[in-house]
């Protein structure tokens, strides 16, 4: 088992000097099943970022990425999640001193409350595979609210390549059905490249670190099973741009 404070170590990862300036103790109470400051991180170096922006924060949890992205980017972020009241997250994003650039909002994936075209960028962490892998999902939820050539920028989990049948030997032991969601780089740029609404402008495996980080994230959560440690699983972080389609082209108007 890993210390406590072996994962407060690990948890400052000199590989993200961003995330590495807040309080590890306060990313490991508020963890939701990953260290989303790495992968939030990671994301913002492919992403155009500015102050005055408008970002999705789509599936944010407990609020820490928008929290990161309004103090490192200047950036106005609407911290939409399903599961954790906006409420709790009023009070962390309060307690970061973010209560001007943050906006806790509790919305359902298939009935955001935003106008069309509002937001610069999108960004998900962690989260769309939950509930945006079916094929009508970008055009019918979510496309129509990013501007024309806003940028949607998302980090998953997932396989190195798709499976195409049974699960490999080594991770199936501790395989559940409901981790078919987690897809592969490829399958994600098909999935937005068929909308013909998005242009993919970049997609790797956080630049390499994937898979490290991954294990590194296992030891934090003392999970030693199969499914963490091995060379398929990895993170995956993914950038887009919305085309110049009008608002009158999605049917969700």
């Amino acid at each position: 088992m890993t210390t406590h404070q072996e994962k407060m170590n690990l948890i400052v990862d000199k590989k993200y000097p961003l995330a590495a300036k807040y309080d590890p103790e306060w990313m490991y109470e508020n963890k939701m099943g990953c260290q989303c400051l790495w992968l939030v991180e990671s994301l913002s170096r492919v992403m155009e970022l500015k102050p005055g922006m408008r970002i999705l924060d789509m599936g944010c949890g407990k609020a820490l990425t928008s929290i990161f992205l309004a103090k490192e980017f200047g950036v106005t972020v609407f911290a939409n999640d399903l599961w954790i009241s906006p409420s709790d997250n009023w009070k962390r994003i309060c307690a970061a001193g973010m209560q001007n650039l943050v906006f806790p909002i509790h919305g359902e994936a298939h009935a955001l409350p935003y106008a069309n075209n509002f937001f610069d960028a999108i960004v998900c962490i962690n989260s769309f595979q939950m509930y945006g892998t079916a094929d009508n999902y970008l055009i019918d939820h979510m496309a129509h609210l990013l501007r024309p050539e806003g940028q949607f920028g998302l980090v998953v989990w997932g396989p190195d390549k798709e499976f195409g049948g049974k699960v490999p030997d080594e991770i199936e032991a501790n395989w559940w059905p409901d981790f078919y969601y987690f897809h592969s780089l490829d399958w994600w740029r098909w999935h937005f490249e068929k909308t013909k609404l998005f242009a993919i402008e970049m997609g790797d495996d956080l630049d390499g670190d994937g898979v490290r980080v991954t294990k590194q994230w296992a030891k934090i959560m003392d999970k030693y099973d199969s499914t963490h440690n091995n060379e398929i699983m990895r993170w995956n972080r993914l950038v887009a741009r919305r085309n110049h389609a009008q608002a009158d082209d999605f049917r969700n108007t």
